[in-house]
């Protein structure tokens, strides 16, 4: 009889549990939900470092704190989440199930920057392609006609003015040091663009072509802010040169755009020779912040940043 008891009081507590349990989830919604929610209350968080031009539109895994360094203005709302976009919910549920690994600060940045979508589907326009920050990537692209009006040059090709000062700068201070770095290639308009992908796509097939080469409208290269040095090849990453850019590219207001550690984000492999102009205050902001992929300082600091959404 002893036994029977226990057996019909462990029972009892188990439906308890489980009774509880669904009272709970019905009143208070999903874990996922609840966690988003309890960040998004949180104080303290700063949208600080926010870098120029900071204005923009509006899976791999990430990198970096949820939330600024240093001082700077404080979120619009107060919260460890300011980039959460409430008409963006269902679509952070549904990531966040395919990605269960993710914290929910990676998924809210990462649906931001549209990668819940497969690449080139449903893109969006640069808003302003002078921004220093201005994020072209495969979700994001170039209008055919945009040429920056502020090429200057840098050996045999072009950049923008402001990225063409920066990596000479870096290039005398490299040279200082022992090291000799160049520019191999500069700008590209959206004609070359178009040649060199259709070029890569009939040598390596489409599949293949799109781990290495952006389709025309999404280059880097169109933006004017975008160098890369000396020889084109993975070696590069590991000659004293490619070391000391990596090491010391921040200074300068660039940044090592495609490497190992984002390539789930940029969604190409890496390329250590590929230098972008950001501008110091944004080079520095990620290099302080552990950031390696450009795309989430672009959601949490630049379109979501201390200038507003």
């Amino acid at each position: 009889m002893d036994v029977m008891r226990r057996t019909k009081l462990v029972l009892t507590v188990i439906i308890v549990i489980v009774l509880a349990g669904a009272v709970y989830f019905l009143f208070n919604g999903v874990p996922w939900e609840d966690a988003a929610a309890g960040e998004r209350e949180n104080g303290g968080a700063r949208a600080a470092l926010a870098g120029p031009g900071g204005s923009g539109a509006g899976g791999g895994t990430g990198t970096g704190s949820g939330t600024g360094a240093g001082g700077g203005a404080e979120a619009a709302d107060g919260s460890d989440l300011w980039y959460y976009d409430d008409e963006r919910a269902g679509r952070y549920e549904a990531y966040a199930a395919k990605n269960p690994g993710l914290s929910v600060g990676d998924v809210v940045w990462m649906v931001n920057v549209d990668l819940d979508k497969e690449p080139y589907e449903d893109t969006r326009e640069v808003p302003d392609p002078m921004s220093l920050t201005l994020l072209v990537n495969k979700h994001f692209y170039l209008p055919e006609d945009f040429t920056p009006p502020d090429l200057v040059y840098i050996g045999k090709t072009m950049l923008r003015a402001a990225a063409a000062d920066a990596i000479n700068e870096m290039i005398d201070a490299a040279a200082e040091e022992g090291h000799k770095l160049w520019v191999q290639s500069g700008v590209r308009s959206y004609a070359i663009q178009a040649d060199l992908y259709a070029k890569y796509s009939a040598r390596d097939g489409e599949e293949a072509a799109d781990t290495y080469s952006a389709r025309p409208g999404h280059s880097e290269h169109q933006t004017g802010l975008t160098a890369d040095l000396n020889t084109i090849t993975d070696a590069f990453g590991e000659t004293p040169e490619g070391i000391w850019t990596a090491e010391n590219c921040w200074k300068y207001g660039l940044i090592i755009r495609y490497t190992t550690e984002n390539t789930g984000v940029t969604l190409y492999k890496s390329e250590p020779w590929h230098v972008r102009y950001i501008g110091r205050e944004a080079a520095a902001g990620m290099r302080d912040l552990g950031m390696s992929a450009f795309e989430e300082y672009w959601v949490k600091y630049v379109n979501y940043g201390s200038q507003g959404r």
